[in-house]
């Protein structure tokens, strides 16, 4: 057989074609999966850091009326991140779960009619393996969420960053990054 023959042959050309389009669907099908599994992680994030949220908000009721923070209070909260994952997935790697939680505390203001918000306290705390876990924007830039509350005082917000290192396959494939760090985030206000 000769050159110009071999490139003239039809035979076995749909063979050929088969595995082309094959190898486009296996990737394609890769990448599609991995989208999934990563939307249904940040899914679960988004809870868990909505629900870590929602009880340091309730930090008058659960932990005899002190508004303020210590690393222990968010060690447990990291704690409760991490079984609460455990509940939803049960054979899900914990190893990188960071948590970060941020306070932001406000002077009292001198006079009712007075508009101006002077920070009081501003505290970042983290818990975890690496500690990098950072919020997309730091809770004292946005000072303009915080409403005056019914006693004429601003009122405190917090912040919660939960980060969590995620196995994709497509990224596998494509780059020399191993896990991507899949976060999401919380800000609520004191009650």
């Amino acid at each position: 057989m000769n050159v110009p023959n071999l490139c003239t042959d039809r035979r076995a050309a749909v063979s050929v074609e088969f595995v082309l389009v094959s190898l486009v669907l296996i990737f394609f099908i890769i990448f599609l999966a991995d989208l999934i599994l990563r939307q249904a992680t940040t899914g679960k994030l988004d809870r868990v850091s909505y629900s870590v949220a929602g009880i340091l908000r309730e930090r008058i009721e659960l932990f005899d009326a002190r508004e303020t923070l210590t690393q222990q209070d968010v060690d447990l909260a990291a704690q409760l991140a991490a079984r609460m994952l455990k509940d939803m997935h049960t054979n899900i790697d914990l190893s990188g779960l960071q948590l970060t939680v941020e306070e932001l505390h406000f002077e009292d203001p001198l006079r009712l009619n007075d508009q101006s918000k002077r920070v009081k306290r501003y505290r970042s705390w983290q818990s975890g393996s690496a500690r990098q876990c950072t919020p997309p924007q730091p809770l004292n830039q946005l000072t303009q969420l915080t409403p005056r509350g019914s006693y004429g005082r601003w009122v405190p917000l917090y912040q919660v960053t939960v980060c969590l290192p995620n196995l994709s396959w497509f990224t596998r494939l494509t780059s020399r990054e191993q896990r991507p760090v899949l976060s999401s985030y919380a800000i609520v206000m004191v009650r």
